[in-house]
């Protein structure tokens, strides 16, 4: 059985869509969720003051963040 593929919201790269990640912050009163490689999560948790997990929207868990666009900028 062939694994789907999916893309890295920052960075593009293409990887089997199981081993993306699953990031959310709040812009205003609503919730940003994005898909991110395994690497791009690593700098943007790096970035981030606070990181806390919760219950994804497409993944078991999710990264919610405590600030949000300037985390995802390359």
């Amino acid at each position: 059985m062939e694994d789907q593929i999916s893309s890295c919201q920052r960075c593009g790269r293409e990887l089997p869509k199981r081993r993306v990640k699953e990031v959310v912050y709040e812009e205003g009163r609503e919730r940003v969720r994005m898909m991110v490689c395994p690497n791009c999560l690593d700098q943007i948790m790096n970035d981030s003051q606070r990181v806390r997990g919760v219950v994804g929207s497409e993944k078991r868990a999710a990264a919610h963040l405590d600030r949000g666009p300037k985390a995802f900028q390359s």
